[in-house]
């Protein structure tokens, strides 16, 4: 044989002995991109590990890289992440003085695109691939404080949420004693009151902690410790008052919703007992409601029963001690003496129920007007004054010193002003109205 076509046997032989080994080795150890820290890793370290990027194996080169940063606060929520600029160096991404851009409490995603080589039947070609790898760096331990403070109910302990586990910590509460431990594996702080009082705020600084992986919280966090207020009452009608209506409903308003309204049978009263039901006119107002109308001039007391095992607002406070209000009731009845038409009108609640016509203070003696209260009756008297004697002036009701309102026996005609003060009335019409009055009964005199 020819060493000419020896030679070309040869080469042919090497040329074959490439290409299967190339196509070993893509088959074997098929080309691609690596990212270190692989996708789902937690807790990098920034100080021991970077971000490296690098193309496995013969075939494949790195186009692009892009490195999506996002800050974990300590609810674990992310904020909006920014793109990190940087470059490979070394397989390694750095940021663009040449540093590591990883820190602690952030997500990264990174995705890097490029080739490979990919065999087929039109043999070797380029295939484009796209990789992808999110990872957290160390999680500082901080314990999750709402904007508004924290709140401790009456009967519970505070509960102090933590972003990641704890092995310990330590914190400083002024005002108050207390005591702490660790729950639901380290994510739980429980610190106790030696006391609770409603509407107290304290200040409390967490000063230390140290996560279970052994990071080290890098500064104290403040925030407020507060008591719910206490719950708040007020009484309608209120206490003293001494002109209610005989058809009230004595209420108590709270000072926000009631949580427990069930209860109101068992903590609250009325003094005198009579047939009646509570109702909850409001989600805050508990009111009485008597089977019927309260007696003239009678206290009506309803008391409330106070304390940490009584009414709670939906902010679980409390009322602070046991409360109550008196009030007594005016006369249904009132009388309205109108100078000017020279008329005695009779209410009920304030409804006009009879009118009749009378005799008030003449010009030189006119009668007074203004709002009164007849607080005496007398069935018959004589009276006497300037220039005048009247004996056995009957029904008699007294309410302002001499002047009142009485039969007038010797007089024919009413309608017109021709008293020396009083209000005059025909004897039967005098005897009517004294009947139907109590005493207490107001009267306004008007024009």
């Amino acid at each position: 044989m020819a060493p000419r076509k020896i030679a070309a046997i040869v080469v042919g032989f090497l040329v074959a002995m490439v290409i299967i080994a190339v196509v070993l080795v893509l088959v074997v150890f098929p080309p691609g991109i690596a990212i270190s820290p692989a996708s789902g890793a937690s807790e990098i370290n920034p100080q021991q590990q970077s971000l490296e990027i690098s193309a496995s194996h013969w075939g494949a080169s790195i186009a692009s890289v892009s490195v999506m940063e996002k800050k974990i606060a300590p609810d674990g929520s992310r904020d909006n992440g920014r793109i990190i600029e940087g470059h490979l160096q070394n397989g390694k991404f750095v940021a663009a003085d040449g540093s590591n851009p990883l820190v602690t409490n952030a997500e990264y995603t990174v995705t890097v695109s490029g080739t490979v080589k990919k065999i087929g039947l039109a043999g070797i070609s380029d295939k484009h691939l796209q990789e992808t790898s999110t990872f957290t760096t160390l999680i500082t331990p901080m314990p999750v404080v709402s904007k508004d403070g924290l709140v401790v109910r009456d009967g519970q302990d505070l509960q102090l949420k933590w972003n990641v586990p704890i092995s310990s910590f330590n914190y400083q509460l002024d005002g108050v004693k207390s005591t702490s431990r660790l729950s639901d594996g380290g994510r739980m702080a429980v610190i106790s009151l030696a006391r609770f009082e409603q509407g107290k705020t304290y200040a409390l600084t967490i000063t230390a902690a140290t996560s279970k992986t052994g990071v080290q919280m890098n500064k104290p966090v403040a925030a407020t410790l507060s008591t719910p207020a206490a719950l708040g009452v007020s009484f309608s009608p209120a206490d003293s008052t001494t002109n209610a209506s005989t058809d009230a409903h004595p209420t108590i308003v709270f000072s926000e919703p009631v949580s427990n309204p069930q209860m109101a049978g068992q903590l609250v009263s009325v003094n005198p007992k009579v047939a009646g039901s509570f109702t909850w006119s409001q989600p805050n107002q508990l009111a009485f409601v008597p089977a019927k109308g309260w007696d003239h001039f009678q206290d009506v007391t309803i008391m409330l029963k106070g304390g940490a095992q009584a009414f709670h607002g939906v902010s679980s406070g409390f009322v602070d001690g046991d409360k109550a209000a008196t009030f007594t009731t005016a006369p249904a009845k009132s009388i309205d003496v109108n100078v000017s038409t020279e008329t005695v009108t009779l209410l009920e609640n304030g409804n006009p129920i009879e009118s009749y016509q009378c005799a008030s203070g003449a010009v030189g003696s006119p009668t007074p007007l203004g709002d009164f209260t007849i607080y005496a009756k007398i069935a018959s008297v004589d009276m006497r004054g300037p220039g005048y004697f009247a004996p056995h002036v009957p029904w008699v009701m007294v309410f302002d010193g001499d002047y009142t309102m009485h039969g007038n026996y010797w007089a024919t005609v009413f309608g017109v002003r021709s008293s020396h003060g009083c209000v005059g009335l025909p004897v039967a019409t005098a005897h009517h109205i004294f009947n139907w009055v109590p005493l207490g009964t107001s009267i306004h005199i008007h024009e």
